[in-house]
């Protein structure tokens, strides 16, 4: 196995130089780069790297949107010797510089005009930064700026010169090398600097391609952020076995770009398959009767088959044909609005809920869920297509080792666990160990088959003003499968009981409005109408059914503005940043406290 990117990458160009490798929409269709191509524009950019002064271990950043350009940067940066720092494109002009000056980059590759925008306006505060490229077309030229084009057909005209170096550098390179510095999401606080290895990434896509089965004839479609290590890792386990990549043009695009490419993998997070969802169940609801009947009751007929096959491994015949039967006339037609070819889909960031897992089981498209850290390159453990435990986040992967401390608390080592924090030797104590054992914050239990549940993070476990604890994302997913919650926070630290902000679903709101008779003039009215506020109240009732008293939820209040990475509610990833809803909502939380409110629109 190779155990470094630059290699993992020209293996696979010598095995599948003539294979399409990067796929992008241009002018109204998808147009493919081989692998071949992709080596060659690799070592352009790299000479151009190389012959504008980039040194072996100087930091990069990746300033993009997910495209072919960053895949090619990326392993350009790389086979330099250099480490790349992905940035997400969501961030502002000031958090920006804050990492660019913590790693103290020499060059930016960034994206589009807005990118740049950003750069300008911070460069005189980043006294490292000689170098920016662009991919797109500036507005403006400024003093030495380069496009991705004009900087490979420069680098192509050096290549000669500086090809014995740029070999060179990467046969040098160990798996114990620094490729990347990934600062994670800051959903507690400031971001750190994740210090990942050529050996903590070839290993983890490596691991991750065995455990999904991937082969050559795979294509994924690329849509979470690049910037994410989950993502790239996704991307890595690709080009490890030769398969294809194509990327989404954007997150409102994807059901046209998932009917273009037809993947036969990809990653989400669960907001995505829950937004999928949603969208079936509306479509399936507004169609006739007969229609509506036959889904529910072929719906009915999968969950009994994979219940039946789950704990006895065999159906009777008339139960398999039954099924397949209603694959035929329902299931099938869900595959096709995911492109028709999808093998599964692996599912990372937050909890999947049983139920949304059951629901692509019997579409005939398992969710391989996982659990990983930034800090972990990223993947721990994933559940194997084909033996998938709903509830858990799967089985370790080849390689990593989990223990759970006293309080339950999950414990990792392996070739994936980075080195430390950047610049931060305290941070790393805090969690890594002289051993390699990585702390990962999060609480958890293993069944006697190894597969690994999640309780939640171990500093966001709340605790009452009595002393007991409250794992609040458990109660957050049971709310999320109701059609009308969209998000859901729980709060209740240091208080006598749970309370909760919910996020209505607009569409379903409304729908429940109009049958009610009602009319609304802003989504603050729409989301405090008496339809709406039963529906909230049931919904709550429902999950407080299946809940101990203390976690019970007693008051609640509906916000009619959805939690975002632009107003900073959730990270890039839709994680929520629990810290930053606390803060902008304290004045309605407080209220929940003092008042007997049930809803009370925002």
């Amino acid at each position: 196995m190779v155990t470094t990117v630059p290699a993992m990458f020209q293996a696979t160009i010598t095995r599948f130089a003539e294979r399409p490798a990067l796929l992008a929409k241009e002018g109204g269709r998808y147009r493919s780069a081989s692998y071949g191509d992709a080596e060659r524009q690799v070592d352009a950019l790299g000479a151009y790297l190389v012959e504008s002064g980039v040194g072996i271990g100087e930091r990069v950043a990746i300033l993009s949107e997910n495209r072919p350009e960053w895949a090619i940067a990326d392993q350009a940066v790389l086979g330099v010797g250099a480490v790349d720092v992905p940035l997400y494109p969501t961030l502002d002009a000031d958090a920006i510089a804050e990492m660019l000056n913590d790693c103290a980059a020499c060059a930016v590759i960034a994206s589009t005009p807005d990118q740049l925008a950003k750069l300008r306006a911070i460069a005189p505060r980043v006294p490292s930064l000689r170098l920016v490229l662009a991919f797109d077309e500036p507005l403006e030229r400024a003093d030495g700026l380069l496009t991705y084009h004009e900087a490979l057909a420069r680098g192509q005209a050096l290549l000669s010169r500086h090809q014995d170096e740029i070999r060179s550098r990467r046969e040098m390179l160990r798996p114990d090398d620094l490729a990347s510095i990934v600062y994670t999401s800051g959903t507690t606080g400031t971001p750190r600097g994740a210090m990942l290895t050529h050996g903590n990434l070839t290993s983890n896509a490596h691991a991750a391609a065995s455990a999904l089965g991937l082969t050559p004839e795979d294509v994924a479609l690329s849509f979470l952020p690049l910037s994410h290590v989950l993502e790239r890792s996704a991307c890595y386990a690709s080009l490890a076995v030769g398969a294809s990549i194509a990327y989404a043009e954007r997150l409102e695009t994807l059901a046209q770009n998932l009917a273009e490419v037809r993947p036969t993998f990809f990653c989400a997070v669960p907001r995505v398959l829950e937004t999928f969802y949603r969208r079936t169940i509306a479509q399936i609801e507004a169609e006739g009767a007969l229609k509506r009947e036959l889904f529910w009751a072929a719906l009915e007929i999968g969950e009994f088959f994979h219940k039946v096959m789950q704990e006895e491994g065999r159906v009777t015949f008339p139960t398999n044909a039954l099924y397949h039967a209603a694959d035929r006339l329902v299931f099938k037609q869900v595959r096709e609005a995911l492109g028709g070819r999808l093998r599964f889909i692996v599912s990372g960031g937050a909890p999947l809920s049983v139920e949304l897992g059951r629901f692509f089981q019997v579409m005939g498209v398992p969710v391989a869920e996982g659990y990983g850290l930034t800090e972990c390159a990223p993947v721990l453990t994933l559940n194997p297509p084909d033996a998938i435990k709903l509830g858990t986040v799967g089985r370790a992967l080849p390689g990593v080792t989990l223990r759970l401390s006293a309080d339950g608390e999950i414990v990792v080592r392996g070739p994936n666990v980075m080195k430390g924090y950047w610049n931060d030797e305290a941070a790393t104590r805090e969690v890594l160990d002289a051993e390699g054992w990585l702390r990962t914050g999060d609480v958890g239990h293993m069944d006697d088959e190894g597969y690994l549940s999640l309780v939640d993070r171990k500093q966001e476990l709340l605790a009452l003003a009595d002393g007991s604890k409250v794992a609040p994302q458990p109660i957050e997913q049971r709310l999320l499968s109701h059609a009308l919650v969209a998000q859901a926070m729980l709060f209740g630290e240091g208080r006598r009981h749970m309370t909760a902000l919910l996020v209505p679903d607009l569409g379903e709101a409304a729908r429940l409005a109009v049958e009610a008779g009602h009319d609304w003039k802003s989504d603050a009215e729409l989301v405090s109408l008496p339809p709406v506020r039963e529906a909230l109240q049931e919904a709550i009732e429902e999950v407080n059914a299946g809940l101990a008293s203390h976690e019970r939820i007693r008051r609640f209040q509906a916000i009619a503005h959805p939690f975002t990475p632009e107003s900073g509610e959730l990270t890039p990833t839709f994680k929520l940043k629990r810290r930053v809803v606390a803060d902008k909502y304290r004045e309605e939380i407080e209220t929940l406290y003092r008042e007997k409110v049930l809803v009370e629109a925002r």
